[in-house]
């Protein structure tokens, strides 16, 4: 094989694919001379020569990216945030920087192994503010479970939260959830389930939605 990429033609379709992509790294966006630009096979067809795909089926990339392509160096793009783990002390590590971590943020690549990582790192390789924002949810989330203003027994609790009045109630099938008067239909095994539940549809502005869909229906009747 790497006598076809000495062959001529291999050189002409090689520099033609580069001309086509502008010259520069389609991941990255870098130019010569500041990176050695090579081209990538989208696929492999057994049989076929490294100049005869089309030029659909290939792409320009730099040494760096190209060799990322191939999982040969862990990429730092293209990530993608999959959840989240709350040791409840620093015992973890992040797999990226080695700082001891207390949230542990699991990301996935295509070309690479899921790591478990910290805050920031996570941030970082998925290009967003996931990890942070579900750091800030867990924080909110445990608050929420364990305030003092929850009110009444096992069997009937109470809380106003955001302008919402909660109740989680207990019934002969499980547990249920009240909300501002209207009773669910979702039934729940623990209290905790249906306080988790109801956080969640609350924090996530739907409750919020739904009270003012209900307004506007009973307004139009």
């Amino acid at each position: 094989m790497a006598n076809l990429y000495a062959d001529k033609k291999w050189a002409n379709f090689r520099e033609r694919v580069i001309e086509l992509d502008g010259g520069v790294c389609v991941v990255c966006g870098r130019r010569r001379p500041e990176v050695v630009l090579q081209v990538h096979h989208k696929q492999y067809i057994s049989g076929r020569k490294p100049w005869q795909y089309d030029y659909s089926d290939c792409e320009t990339l730099c040494r760096g990216c190209h060799a990322r392509e191939h999982g040969e160096i862990r990429p730092d793009l293209g990530w993608e945030y999959i959840g989240e783990d709350d040791l409840g002390d620093l015992a973890g590590s992040c797999e990226l920087c080695g700082t001891a971590i207390r949230y542990v943020h699991y990301v996935l690549h295509e070309h690479w192994e899921q790591m478990g990582v910290g805050t920031n790192c996570c941030d970082t390789l998925t290009g967003t503010r996931e990890a942070t924002e579900a750091r800030r949810r867990l924080g909110r989330l445990r608050r929420f479970l364990s305030s003092s203003k929850w009110n009444g027994e096992r069997d009937h609790q109470t809380i106003k939260f955001r302008g919402f009045q909660l109740a989680v109630v207990l019934e002969p099938v499980g547990y249920k959830l009240v909300v501002d008067n209207v009773l669910g239909k979702k039934i729940f095994e623990t209290t905790s389930h249906a306080k988790e539940f109801a956080f969640d549809f609350i924090d996530s502005g739907q409750a919020k939605e739904y009270a003012e869909q209900r307004r506007h229906r009973s307004q139009s009747l």
